[in-house]
């Protein structure tokens, strides 16, 4: 059963403000004289830790895998206007910092209650404290490089002083505290920070920073707990009724009893506008066509691949992620085609205009498509989402695992083996079933890593680890620096060259970047240009640290260009 105490974070806020400026003094009335004594007290604490807005998820609308109508425009990473002063790395930065100084507290205060708390109880409390503050101090130093490794509650003079800390000593810090806290934590399925979180997020941590031995290691004892499995159904792992799944590692629950929810504008972004939504986060042409046909070939390879119907003969994944044209969607028949000006509402099946086809509504979807992976017919009734936010599961894990393996030319049949495992679920199959899904065949290092990257694509797509995949493999520019094309305007559609055109096709690289000669759909009016996206590569590898900061405390230095 999962914990519903992760939901009580109220009470441990009334003790623990944010902070932009790194003081880590709780400024309110409960004081740690009366606090910290019991159990009880010190599980409100670390409940503190598991606050959603300490989760940071990266945004898949700053990738080649999403546009949003309104953020494409407007978000500094598409543009290429991050700078000292944006409001995007400092929310990270402050929220970050503020789960660490919470667990800085709970650390250094929870000692009082050592006598009065079972040994056990004890040992699991400061082991997830220890976890979670690892895991906040591993995405700082995946955006910012050195951050400054605060490990105890400082005075107001310190915290206006400390330096940045060199990004190779806080990573040190981060598995030693991992290895630690895995050493004492429970090996369950609860959905809290356990001996599987703790060895999986050093896994994708060390992954990040090119760490390829302590990536396999982590990731290979994640496997070995054999606490938990692929989910036999990929489309249901991410509804409510997949939060039991045992592929789940660690999510952030949210709940409409508990009012725990996505706020109503972001849930409508991704609900048809049929249906009460915006339509306004939708998936890329690039992301349709990471997509490889069920012949295991990409679609520029694939005689399967037909652009008038390209949700045919293609993977799985594809339909579990993306509104098939023509399907019921939430109450509606989702149908984005330019003269399909009516459809049919099929809870009192009356016919209705069709908002979601820009020959009714200029504000239809400009791609064409529709998110489907995690949308429940919950949001088009309550437009709010309580929907869990995942942070961490199995199929990542064994991806991880492989890629590693990859990198270091050790092993590539077992990193075969764990590619094939999370195909094979794809297509409702085993691993050993090869004439039921298309099994990765390559055994070399350069061909295995192809595979794997485009696995990671479409595997976790819409889960907020593309981001940062494109900038570790450094990527970023090629994938980003580049016109987003959408659907042409109803009048200049070619009809039988619907939705996609067959005379100019896209390239799938070796990298699964989607390349499509956009200059050349646009002059043909087969698209029109969406948003002419940049990415910077002299300097948004890494992300500035706040100016308001900097202006606090001169010690704190810059990354280069900002």
């Amino acid at each position: 059963m999962r914990n519903t105490t992760l939901y009580i974070t109220l009470i441990a806020a009334l003790w623990l403000t944010a902070c932009e400026d790194l003081d880590v003094t709780p400024k309110t009335a409960i004081s740690s004289a009366n606090f910290f004594n019991n159990a009880k007290e010190l599980d409100i604490a670390l409940n503190g830790l598991y606050d959603k807005q300490l989760w940071k998820v990266d945004r898949d609308f700053w990738t080649d895998d999403m546009h949003h109508r309104g953020g494409g425009a407007t978000n500094d990473i598409s543009r290429a206007t991050l700078n000292s002063q944006s409001a995007l790395s400092g929310e990270y930065w402050r929220d970050l910092y503020d789960g660490i100084k919470r667990a800085n507290t709970l650390l250094e205060e929870m000692q009082k209650a050592k006598g009065n708390v079972d040994a056990g109880v004890f040992s699991r409390v400061e082991g997830e404290a220890r976890a979670i503050r690892a895991y906040f101090y591993g995405i700082l130093i995946t955006k910012f490089g050195d951050v400054p490794l605060i490990t105890t509650r400082l005075g107001a003079q310190e915290a206006l002083s400390i330096e940045r800390t060199p990004q190779a000593q806080v990573l040190k810090f981060v598995y030693d505290e991992l290895d630690a806290a895995a050493a004492v934590l429970p090996n369950t399925s609860d959905n809290r920070a356990t001996q599987g979180f703790a060895h999986g997020i050093k896994a994708r941590i060390a992954l990040y920073v090119g760490d390829y031995n302590t990536a396999r290691d982590a990731a290979k004892a994640v496997i070995d707990l054999k606490t938990y499995s692929l989910d036999a159904s990929y489309d249901n792992l991410f509804l409510k009724s997949g939060a039991s799944s045992p592929e789940h590692i660690y999510f952030v629950p949210q709940s409409f009893a508990f009012k725990v929810t996505t706020d109503e504008t972001t849930t409508r972004d991704f609900l048809p506008r049929n249906a009460g939504g915006f339509g306004a986060e939708m998936p890329t042409w690039e992301a349709v066509h990471s997509f490889e046909c069920t012949d295991g070939l990409p679609i520029d390879e694939s005689p399967l691949y037909d652009p008038h119907h390209p949700f045919a003969d293609r993977d799985p994944r594809l339909l579990a992620s993306v509104v098939e044209f023509g399907a019921s969607w939430l109450g509606y028949r989702y149908q984005p085609h330019p003269d399909t000006l009516k459809v049919k509402n099929l809870r009192n099946n009356t016919l209705v205009n069709n908002n979601d086809s820009r020959g009714v509504s200029n504000f239809a979807a400009y791609t064409g498509f529709l998110w489907r992976k995690g949308v429940e017919q919950s949001w088009a009734d309550n437009r709010m989402a309580d929907s869990n936010i995942i942070i961490l599961r199995y199929a990542d894990v064994l991806l991880i695992y492989a890629e590693a393996l990859i990198e270091l030319n050790q092993e590539l049949d077992k990193a075969q083996q764990a590619i094939n495992q999370v195909r094979a679920r794809a297509y409702k199959t085993t691993v050993d079933n090869t004439a039921a899904y298309p099994a990765v065949t390559e055994l070399d290092q350069d061909g295995l890593r192809v595979r794997v990257r485009r696995e990671r694509r479409v595997e976790l797509m819409l889960e907020g680890l593309r981001y940062q995949d494109l900038i570790r493999w450094r990527i970023a520019k090629k994938a980003l620096d580049k016109k987003l094309i959408g659907l042409p305007n109803p009048a200049d559609q070619d009809r039988a060259q619907w939705p996609f055109t067959d005379v100019i096709l896209p390239d799938v690289d070796e990298d699964g970047v989607v390349v499509f000669d956009a200059d050349a759909l646009i002059q043909g009016k087969f698209a029109r240009l969406l948003q002419d996206y940049d990415f910077d590569e002299s300097r948004m590898y890494l992300w500035p640290v706040p100016a308001s900061d900097r202006l606090l405390n001169k010690n704190l230095s810059q990354n280069p260009n900002y």
